[in-house]
């Protein structure tokens, strides 16, 4: 999962450069398209590439529609914010995560798993506010932000219903069917955006960012944390991503877009310090799911 923070998190800074050359809708379907070829070769290779079913197809339209509204939201929401800022919403996901996976798997987590994740959603409110309390008070979130947050709800609900509706399938076969599934209701909800996009005209740094994203940021992170959701709890799963905040900040910083202030560092920091709560309370003797 620390492989995952680190991929994922060169998401927010690429497509912070690239989102407003193409609509949401359409830098997602072009994403799931050619990470979409990455597994449908895999499976070829294995001779693995098979029509599901009906039922089948459904639990990965569920999955995909999931992925689908995350991206979309996460493109639409770097056009109006920063990518750190975008990160820290992220960083609400595992206390999300661990909501859902109570009641959907009966995963029961110890108070000490809980005081990591409301650490974690602590740091990253006070990024989101600039550490001005003020602003935290009137609980004032920018377009960008409140657009972004239904899709990391969609995402919160997705690493549990991955354990939920695995059937015994390959990690290729459910990344491939809940890619081509999302692409598909993706490519429905914005055909108007797709047809008008002057596809040949783009600049080819552009398709190097898709690809970037295709390759590293969905075909990649999408075997990790489905490997991970299938041996972790979901709350642990998800933890690491406390630290994308932190991760996203160095690499602004590292590409010339400026250093955040030192309350937004202060606010990075407190939502790292969960990753080591949590982590201890999963490896205390004490724990007990």
């Amino acid at each position: 999962m620390l492989l995952f923070t680190g991929l994922i998190a060169t998401s927010y800074s690429v497509g912070d450069l690239i989102a407003d050359s193409l609509a949401p809708s359409a830098l997602t379907v072009l994403r799931f398209l050619l990470a979409g070829l990455i597994f449908a070769a895999v499976l070829a290779a294995r001779r693995q590439l098979a029509w599901p079913g009906p039922s089948s197809l459904l639990r990965f339209g569920v999955i995909g529609f999931l992925l689908a509204a995350y991206f979309v939201s996460m493109f639409e929401a770097l056009r109006w914010t920063d990518p750190v800022s975008a990160g820290a919403v992220f960083t609400l996901v595992p206390l999300m995560s661990a909501a859902i996976a109570a009641p959907l798997l009966g995963q029961r987590l110890g108070p000490r798993v809980w005081l990591g994740l409301a650490v974690g959603a602590a740091g990253a409110l006070w990024v989101l506010f600039d550490g001005s309390l003020t602003r935290l008070a009137a609980f004032h979130l920018g377009y960008g932000e409140l657009v972004f947050w239904p899709g990391c709800l969609a995402y919160a609900a997705y690493a549990p219903l991955v354990r939920k509706f695995h059937r015994g399938e390959s990690l290729a076969e459910i990344n491939f069917f809940a890619i081509l599934m999302g692409g598909l209701l993706t490519g429905l909800y914005g055909l108007s955006d797709i047809a008008a996009t002057p596809w040949i005209n783009l600049p080819w740094t552009i398709y190097l960012g898709i690809a970037h994203l295709a390759v590293f940021t969905t075909a990649a992170t999408f075997l990790l944390i489905k490997f991970a959701s299938l041996h972790l709890p979901a709350a642990k799963v998800m933890d690491y991503t406390y630290l994308l905040p932190a991760v996203v900040a160095l690499y602004e910083g590292l590409i010339g877009h400026g250093w955040p202030s030192w309350p937004v560092i202060a606010g990075i920091a407190i939502a790292a310090l969960a990753v080591a709560i949590i982590e201890f309370a999963y490896e205390s003797p004490s724990f007990s799911g």
